[in-house]
């Protein structure tokens, strides 16, 4: 894998679940959450391997961008 995820992975990994029906708790950020570019952004999902970093994340997100731009 490329350090990161793309949404069209994240599909086909929800699809490959049993339960289908299963409840879910989930958040996700796409680049123009932030106003960035796709590749800013595809760097800062490399940095953080597409995972949420701490309970700030969306701040947290928000500096690597503005870092990164």
């Amino acid at each position: 894998m490329a350090g990161y995820t793309t949404v069209g992975r994240l599909i086909e990994y929800l699809k490959e679940q049993e339960n289908l029906d299963a409840p879910v708790i989930y958040q996700y950020y796409l680049a123009e959450h932030f106003d960035t570019s796709e590749e800013v952004f595809t760097e800062v999902a490399r940095e953080f391997e597409s995972l949420i970093p701490c309970s700030d994340a969306y701040e947290s997100i928000s500096e690597a961008t503005r870092r990164l731009t």
